[in-house]
């Protein structure tokens, strides 16, 4: 799988695209729920398509260490940068970084308070980019905002690297869970349900392989022909 943002960048992989095009190819060959191995710039992922219809998807390990995120900020736990101070726009975020095999961003407070969703509506196509392109982010970033409900329930709004304010991101949703459980947020072992713009998706840490499942839905929302 490839795959294009709407500035032409090319990301390593996408996490809801990857859902989608398991469901499509289960669609077309009507086939019985099954798994799928896909390529991607990432690696090898791992869709399965469940019997009622939802897909899990195996996106292997989060990398940890600040310089393959990467990211030029200190580390703060070991090779890892978590809740590291960076100054945007006059405000001090904390911030947590975690490749999915893409970059992430993971805000849960800024200026000593916690994150509240609503808030952001309105500045986060100003906030967005100051954080994409960063210069401590040496291959952009994607980032997430994120407004804690309870220990396994969490709200979140995101700013893609390529793309901008976008209704979901599923490496997103997976990277803001380890976020939040290195942080001492969120409980490892408890799934959990994630609210984004488009809707919710469940996200595991996986204690016993370290790997990252995340469950959601995929749904046919047309068909066409594209002539070029």
């Amino acid at each position: 799988m490839r795959i294009f943002n709407s500035d032409g960048s090319e990301p390593e992989m996408c996490g809801n695209g990857i859902r989608c095009l398991a469901k499509f190819v289960a669609d077309v060959d009507a086939a019985a729920p099954r798994k799928y191995k896909i390529h991607t710039l990432a690696g090898l992922i791992q869709p399965e398509l469940l019997a009622d219809g939802q897909v899990r998807v195996d996106m292997g390990e989060p990398i940890l260490e600040g310089a393959k995120v990467p990211t030029t900020l200190a580390p703060t736990q070991g090779s890892t940068v978590v809740s590291q101070d960076l100054a945007v726009e006059g405000r001090t975020y904390k911030v947590t970084c975690v490749s999915m095999g893409n970059p992430h961003a993971v805000i849960y407070s800024c200026d000593g308070n916690t994150i509240k969703i609503d808030d952001l509506d309105k500045e986060l196509a100003t906030l967005g980019p100051k954080f994409e392109r960063n210069t401590v982010f040496p291959a952009r970033t994607n980032t997430e905002f994120v407004e804690v409900v309870n220990p396994s329930h969490v709200r979140m709004v995101v700013w893609e690297r390529g793309a901008g304010r976008t209704l979901a991101c599923g490496t997103g949703a997976c990277a803001l869970v380890v976020a939040g459980i290195l942080e001492g947020r969120l409980e490892r072992e408890r799934i959990c349900r994630v609210d984004l713009p488009g809707g919710p998706l469940q996200i595991e840490w996986s204690m016993a392989d370290n790997h990252i499942y995340m469950t959601g839905p995929a749904e046919l929302v047309f068909s066409g022909t594209v002539r070029t």
